[in-house]
């Protein structure tokens, strides 16, 4: 029998646990609290090390996410930004030199934007949006940009250039205050949406107060006149109306509304002599009807346009920028770009400003909260509303009403707004919610 238990194999706690207490002439000793008391704070550092391990991975993911940059629109604007810089070149250089004696004229003031709108763009990159999710910015964005377009028209400060007083000149400085007017719009109605988003559906709360600033903001373009500023933050509003959840009918209201207010300040506006709008219109239905007058730069647009064919001349070598398009390196510079690369290349630009806008809105359904949806919304349709108007004008596709192309046209205040609020955008994105 001894032999027998000799060989039985010893049974041995399991590591971790405390050793069985020992007893002395049949007393406890008291070792067994001890171990169990030293067991426990042990245990507890492996479950921890454990629950670490097993930690969901969304919030280690979500950090990583917060610091990551948005590398794809990124790109897609860089590459906008920079064949807009060459073809601006290759559009200004003939009248840079006939007017200024300077060939680079509008192409080194184009890129001493460009590089105060990128350092806007990577420092609001990394500032909180919230900032702006505030009843004092919002007021102040409001009150700032109604009195600078109201400068325009009552002070001398006031710039006039081709039948319109759209520029204000202060401290040495010439800009646009419309630019300014655009983003205020999209601030100031993200705001009210934000707030007024559990009663946006109520007529008084909802549509009213959005409508309303939108409409101010309208009437002060159009008393410069600028046309094609009042279409644009028009439609801006309209698209952050809809996003915003307000009833389709309200909107339906509200586009009736600014459809009686753009009839009356025509109508003031032809009163005052402005007759530029049934020019514009009669090119657009007939751009043959004269094309030594009126419809002369639609007619001279669609002949640069056709000139490009499927391949286009090359870079640098069209024809209509020497003296026979008007406005080559603004409003139509589109043109010039389709006679330069051809339908294709064309075709390519149209598609690079497609991804774009279908990054923002990508941008726009990963918000964090409501108003980062509405300025993500708004900043987007801004850049996508005013290509596609830009285009549409070049082609006669619409009347002309003087629309520049984003990243490419010659306009200061204009390109350094809009890459300052894609840096938001970019904020957006670099603290959206992850899918």
């Amino acid at each position: 029998m001894a032999d027998v238990i000799g060989r039985m194999p010893v049974r041995r706690p399991p590591v971790g646990y405390p050793p069985a207490p020992r007893h002395r002439g049949g007393v406890n000793t008291g070792e067994v609290s001890l171990h169990r008391e030293s067991a426990v704070p042990r245990r507890s550092a492996v479950l921890k090390r454990a629950q670490a391990k097993t930690k969901p991975p969304s919030a280690l993911k979500e950090r990583e996410r917060l610091a990551k940059f948005d590398v794809p629109f990124f790109t897609i604007t860089a590459i906008l930004l920079a064949f807009g810089v060459v073809m601006l070149l290759s559009s200004s250089y003939a009248f840079a030199l006939r007017e200024h004696g300077d060939s680079y004229f509008f192409f080194r003031r184009q890129l001493t934007c460009i590089a105060l709108g990128l350092t806007a763009m990577i420092i609001l990159s990394f500032v909180d949006y919230h900032i702006l999710q505030n009843k004092k910015i919002a007021a102040i964005a409001a009150t700032g940009s109604i009195v600078l377009m109201l400068m325009v028209r009552l002070t001398n400060a006031g710039v006039s250039q081709g039948g319109a007083e759209r520029w204000l000149k202060l401290f040495g400085i010439t800009f646009q205050p419309s630019e300014i007017l655009k983003f205020a719009v999209i601030v100031v109605l993200a705001y009210i949406a934000h707030k007024n988003a559990d009663v946006i559906k109520d007529f008084f709360k909802g549509i009213v107060p959005l409508a309303l600033f939108t409409g101010v903001a309208c009437v002060l373009t159009m008393l410069q006149p600028h046309v094609s500023g009042t279409i644009i933050i028009f439609l801006i509003g309209l698209t952050m109306m809809t996003v915003s959840g307000c009833r389709i009918s309200h909107i339906f209201f509200a586009c009736l509304c600014f459809a009686g207010l753009a009839f009356i300040g025509f109508e003031l506006l032809k009163s005052r002599g402005y007759t530029y709008l049934d020019d514009r219109i009669l090119s657009w239905i007939d751009p043959e009807a004269d094309v030594t007058g009126s419809t002369f730069q639609t007619y001279q647009s669609l002949v640069t346009i056709g000139s490009g064919g499927w391949l286009g001349l090359g870079l640098g070598n069209s024809r209509g920028k020497f003296g026979y398009l008007p406005a080559a390196h603004n409003d139509f510079i589109f043109s010039v770009t389709c006679e330069e690369i051809g339908f294709i290349g064309a075709v390519l630009v149209i598609l690079m400003f497609v991804l774009f806008v279908f990054r923002g809105f990508y941008t726009a359904s990963r918000a964090r909260d409501n108003f980062g949806m509405m300025l993500a919304v708004g900043i987007t349709a801004q850049i996508g509303i005013q290509a596609m108007l830009n285009i549409a004008v070049a082609t006669n596709s619409v009347p002309n009403t003087g629309i520049l192309l984003p990243f490419f046209s010659y306009g200061g205040t204009a390109l350094t707004m809009q890459l300052a609020q894609l840096g938001i955008l970019l904020n957006i994105s670099r603290k959206a919610i992850m899918k």
